[in-house]
C-alpha cells in the first residue's frame, strides 16, 4: 500500500492535481491523505471577532476548511468507488512546511502531490513558492502537476540531471516503480552548465543509468552551458515526454540566492508533471 499526501487549497489547480494522482495510481492499493493547511498569518484578530462566540478557537479557525475537506473527500470516494483507494483528511493550523513535515512522519507518506500555477516574481525568487518550499524543506518525493494538465500515460520520461546532480542509486525507487508500471522510455538530459564533464564520464553515467532499467530504452544527451529551460522546451518539441524527473538538493537560504541551481526555473516553467526525487544526502 502507498501512502500519498494530497495538498489542497480548494482551488481548480488542486482539484486537477488530485484527479491526476487518482489516474496515475489506478489499480494500486493507496491511502490518500487530503490535507488543508490554514497558514498562521492568514487569520487576524478581526476574523476571530466576527466568529460565533460559542465556537472554540479550533472551530473558528478551521471550521470552514473542515467542511470543504469533508465535501472533497466524499466527492473523490464517489468518483473512484471501483479502485482500492482509502481517503482520509486532515486540517492543520501551522507554518506551512512544518505541518507537511509532521504529516509525512505521522502517516509515513511516500509521495506528496500538489498543483502549481507556475507564477514567478521577485518575492517568489527570494522566499520561493509553496511548491518550492515543500521541495526544499520536506524530505519526501513530490509530484508537481501544472494547472490544467490532464493525465497521460508516461510512455516517455524526461530525466533531468542538473550541473550539481550526480546519478546515484539511493532515492530512485519512485522512478523505478513508475518505469516498471508504465514500461516507459527514459530520455536523459545532462545539463553541464558551468561544470565540465569529460565524454568518458558522460558515457559511464549513461551506462550506470541503463543498468537500473535493463528492459527500457535509455537515451542520453549532453548540453554544455545552455539555458536549461530552453533546452527542455526544445527537447519537448522534438521528443515529447509525459513526465519530467529530477533530484532536489537541500540548500540554505543564502545558498539558494547565490547558487546556479536551475530548480526554481524548471519548476516554474514546467508544462508537464514533474517528479522531484530526494538526493542521497537528504
Amino acid at each position: 500500500m502507498k501512502n500519498i499526501l494530497l495538498l489542497t487549497d480548494f482551488s481548480s489547480k488542486s482539484d486537477n492535481a488530485h484527479k491526476y494522482a487518482m489516474q496515475f495510481h489506478k489499480w494500486q492499493q493507496c491511502t490518500f491523505y487530503l490535507m488543508s493547511i490554514q497558514k498562521i498569518w492568514e487569520y487576524t484578530m478581526d476574523d476571530l471577532m466576527v466568529a460565533n462566540p460559542k465556537d472554540d478557537l479550533n472551530t473558528a479557525l478551521l471550521g470552514d476548511n473542515k467542511s470543504k475537506l469533508k465535501a472533497t473527500k466524499a466527492r473523490l470516494r464517489k468518483q473512484y468507488t471501483g479502485e482500492d483507494f482509502t481517503f482520509k483528511s486532515s486540517v492543520d493550523y501551522d507554518v506551512f512546511t512544518d505541518a507537511i513535515n509532521q504529516a509525512v512522519n505521522e502517516y509515513e507518506i511516500e509521495l506528496i502531490v500538489c498543483g502549481t500555477d507556475g507564477k514567478t516574481g521577485v518575492v517568489e525568487t527570494i522566499f520561493s513558492s509553496h511548491t518550492l518550499r515543500i521541495i526544499r524543506k520536506v524530505d519526501c518525493p513530490v509530484l508537481v502537476i501544472p494547472e490544467g494538465v490532464e493525465f497521460q500515460k508516461p510512455s516517455s520520461i524526461q530525466y533531468l540531471l542538473d550541473y550539481d546532480d550526480v546519478f546515484e542509486m539511493c532515492g530512485k525507487e519512485p522512478l523505478i516503480q513508475i518505469v516498471r508500471k508504465f514500461k516507459s522510455n527514459i530520455d536523459v538530459l545532462r545539463l553541464t552548465f558551468g561544470y565540465d564533464m569529460e565524454p568518458r564520464e558522460c558515457e559511464q553515467e549513461h551506462k550506470e543509468i541503463q543498468k537500473f532499467f535493463p528492459s527500457n530504452p535509455v537515451t542520453y544527451h549532453t548540453y554544455i552551458d545552455q539555458d536549461p529551460v530552453r533546452v527542455i522546451q526544445v527537447r519537448q518539441q522534438t521528443a515529447p515526454a509525459q513526465l519530467q524527473v529530477l533530484s532536489a538538493h537541500k540548500q540554505t537560504f543564502l545558498e539558494r540566492i547565490f547558487s546556479n541551481s536551475h530548480l526554481s526555473q524548471i519548476v516554474n516553467s514546467s508544462t508537464i508533471p514533474l517528479l522531484i526525487l530526494r538526493d542521497c544526502n537528504s
